[in-house]
C-alpha cells in the first residue's frame, strides 16, 4: 500500500513538472513591483513624459473582460448587454426610452443644485488623492481646493488655453499637478478650434474649413492609470466632465478591477454624435455601478455621483 502511494505521488509530480515546461504561466513577483508614486509640494511628481511610454504597465491591468467592439463612427465601446440579466434590461430599455424627459428633468435640478457636486464630497481632507479629467477654466478646481485641500489634486486639460489658465491660476498650489492632455481608449490627437474651444472634445479628429485648428494630445486611459500605479492605491474621488472621454473611463473602471480602487465617482454623461450609442452605454452604467457603489446623487443624464459601498 505505502508503495502504491508513493507511485502514485511520483506520477503527479512528474506530470505536473512535464505540464510547467509546455504551459507558459507568467510569474509576478509582487515585490519587484514599484511602489506608488507620492506626490506632494516639494516637486516629486510624475513627468509627462511618463504617460508617453508604452513599457509594460506595472498593474498589469491591459485589456477588458467584456468584448470591446466598434460602431459606425468608428469608435469602440465596451459591450456590457450580455452580463446584464433579464430584468436589468427592462430597466435599461425604460432608462432609454425616457431619455429626453429624465435630461431636461436633470438640468433643471442641477442648474438649482449646482454646489451639490462639491459639497457632498466632505469627507475629502490634505491625505485625499483626486483625478479630475476635463480641468476647463479650474472651477470644479477651486470649489474643490477651497474647501478640501487634497494633498494631490490631478487635473487633466488637454486645450493650451485652458491649460495656460489653469498653470496661472494654481501656480501657488503645489498639490494640483496639471498635465496637458485628455484620455480616451487608445492614444492620438483631436483638434481644437482656437476661437471657439469652449466645448473641445476628443472626436474632433480631422481639420474642416477655414477654421484656425490646433491638435490637443490624447493618451490612453490604461496607460494613465498604470503609471499613476491606481492597482496599489485609493483613488477618493475621481471627477470627469470631458466631452466625451468619461465613456472610456467607465468603460475601463466597470470592466476591469480598477472599479475597486476609486472610492467616489462623478460625471457628466455627453450625448455626443461621435460616440457610441451614448444613451445606452449610460443605462448600462446605472445598472453596474450599483454592484461596487451606491448613489449620492443624480440629475440624471446632466451629473451624478456614487460611493464605494
Amino acid at each position: 500500500m505505502k508503495t502504491s502511494k508513493l507511485s502514485l505521488l511520483l506520477i503527479i509530480a512528474f506530470t505536473l513538472g512535464w505540464m510547467c515546461q509546455y504551459i507558459s504561466l507568467p510569474l509576478i513577483d509582487l515585490h519587484m513591483i514599484p511602489e506608488p508614486v507620492v506626490f506632494n509640494g516639494a516637486g516629486n511628481m510624475i513627468s509627462e513624459d511618463v504617460f508617453d511610454d508604452d513599457s509594460p504597465g506595472s498593474t498589469f491591468v491591459s485589456t477588458s473582460r467584456y468584448p470591446v467592439r466598434s460602431c459606425e463612427t468608428n469608435n469602440t465601446y465596451v459591450d456590457f448587454s450580455s452580463v446584464l440579466t433579464a430584468e436589468q434590461h427592462v430597466r435599461v430599455n425604460n432608462c432609454v426610452s425616457t431619455y429626453k424627459q429624465d435630461f431636461e428633468d436633470g438640468l433643471v435640478k442641477a442648474r438649482a443644485n449646482q454646489e451639490l457636486r462639491w459639497s457632498i464630497h466632505s469627507y475629502l481632507n490634505n491625505n485625499s488623492f483626486m483625478i479630475e479629467a476635463g480641468g476647463h477654466k479650474g472651477l470644479d478646481v477651486s470649489e474643490f481646493n477651497s474647501r478640501y485641500h487634497p494633498g494631490t489634486y490631478i487635473v487633466l486639460e488637454p486645450v493650451t488655453q485652458f491649460y495656460n489658465v489653469l498653470k496661472d491660476k494654481f501656480k501657488s498650489s503645489p498639490n494640483v499637478v496639471i498635465y496637458k492632455f485628455g484620455v480616451d481608449v487608445t492614444d492620438g490627437v483631436f483638434y481644437v478650434n482656437e476661437d471657439n474651444n469652449d466645448g473641445a472634445n476628443i472626436f474632433a479628429k480631422k481639420h474642416s474649413g477655414k477654421e484656425t485648428l490646433t491638435a490637443a494630445k490624447i493618451v490612453k486611459v490604461s496607460r494613465f492609470f498604470e503609471k499613476l500605479y491606481i492597482m496599489k492605491r485609493d483613488v477618493d474621488l475621481i471627477t470627469l466632465n470631458c466631452e466625451g472621454c468619461e465613456f472610456a473611463i467607465l468603460d475601463l473602471l466597470l470592466s476591469t478591477d480598477y472599479v475597486h480602487h476609486f472610492r467616489n465617482i462623478q460625471f457628466q454623461p455627453h450625448n455626443l454624435p461621435s460616440l457610441c450609442y451614448p444613451i445606452k452605454r449610460f443605462c448600462w452604467y446605472q445598472e453596474l455601478l450599483q454592484l461596487t457603489h451606491q448613489q449620492k446623487f443624480q440629475f440624471k443624464f446632466v451629473w451624478e455621483s456614487w460611493s464605494r459601498k
